[in-house]
């Protein structure tokens, strides 16, 4: 790590703030010490909280000299890495194994549900599973074999990526984007591009991020459709595009089941008899629908519906272009259109 290390203190010395106070530079003293120890760095942002916010704004303009050239070299430096373990003859390879297991998955699929039933378990998890570590693997999983410098690399930018954060979050600067988090998804997008998702697809679940911030659908809401858009795109399916409108319906389903004790797609409230009268009171239409009930966590009701063969055939039905998710309490509602 020393030479990378090394470069950041240098060039952080190379633009000192024109009006850098001891306190200031006591912060990069012990934020140096940090690196170099690797303790105290709780203790070192919990101390943030006692400068003031000009302070804090001075290192973090300080910090900003230096902290854009360390991230872009090292996302550059994991980029031809990835590009490495991704092209050429392990492609090839890869590009084999994952034509083999999309065929094991849809020879599942045109089963009838009672032979589609076990094999779900046995064979089209273990498909998903396995396509996944081929076509999204994990930053963890890929630097697995990096060189020990790349991994140094990353491990500094990281305890950066977290200071910076913490300066932005103790001086409450809302425009200001998460730079762990950034780095994290730039990783991601990084070894998606390589590994073989298609652009329009995750075009899509970009846009589709976008509008669920737009329109304040909740976190977990997204969170169960990106799990089913990154499933049919590990498959070859198309990624669904988010509909908020079909999300209201399904939510309002699910607060009416739990709220008037039943779990039907039919329902017993006037105008919403069914998912095409929900679907049109929201003002779009509905192609299909899934219904779950025993827990609030969004993966809970995706495994649920790809383990019930009816659900699984309606999760990956090639026709669907849109989709929406709604939550009320432990019960969910999937819609499709």
């Amino acid at each position: 790590m020393k030479p990378f290390f090394s470069l950041f203190f240098f060039l952080l010395a190379f633009f000192p703030a024109q009006a850098a106070t001891l306190t200031t530079n006591e912060v990069f003293v012990r934020l140096q010490a940090t690196i170099e120890s690797g303790k105290g760095f709780k203790e070192l942002v919990n101390d943030l909280g006692d400068l003031q916010n000009k302070e804090l704004v001075a290192i973090l303009k300080e910090f900003d000299q230096t902290w854009p050239q360390l991230r872009n070299r090292y996302l550059k430096d994991h980029q031809e890495f990835i590009r490495s373990q991704l092209t050429g003859d392990a492609k090839n390879e890869a590009t084999r194994e994952i034509r083999k297991y999309r065929q094991e998955f849809m020879e599942v699929y045109r089963l009838g549900d009672a032979a589609m039933k076990p094999l779900l378990k046995s064979k089209s998890m273990p498909a998903i599973k396995d396509l996944k570590k081929l076509i999204m693997p994990s930053a963890k999983e890929v630097m697995a074999t990096s060189p020990v410098s790349l991994d140094n690399q990353r491990k500094l930018v990281l305890i950066l990526a977290k200071f910076r954060d913490a300066i932005v979050d103790t001086a409450v600067l809302p425009d200001e984007e998460k730079s762990e988090v950034g780095i994290i998804q730039t990783e991601k997008d990084t070894i998606s591009s390589f590994a073989g998702l298609p652009r329009d697809g995750l075009r899509i679940m970009k846009d589709n991020d976008k509008i669920a911030e737009k329109e304040n659908v909740p976190e977990d809401e997204r969170e169960g459709i990106r799990e089913v858009n990154e499933w049919r795109l590990l498959l070859g399916l198309n990624a669904l595009t988010i509909d908020p409108k079909l999300c209201d319906a399904s939510r309002g389903h699910s607060e009416d089941m739990n709220k008037n004790n039943f779990f039907a797609h039919e329902s017993p409230i006037a105008g919403k008899k069914t998912p095409w009268d929900r679907a049109a009171n929201e003002g779009t239409k509905a192609s299909g629908e899934n219904i779950y009930m025993g827990s609030t966590a969004p993966a809970s009701a995706n495994k649920g519906w790809f383990y019930s063969p009816g659900h699984h055939k309606n999760m990956f039905k090639a026709s669907h272009k849109r989709i929406g998710l709604g939550r009320y309490g432990s019960h969910w509602t999937q819609m499709f259109g």
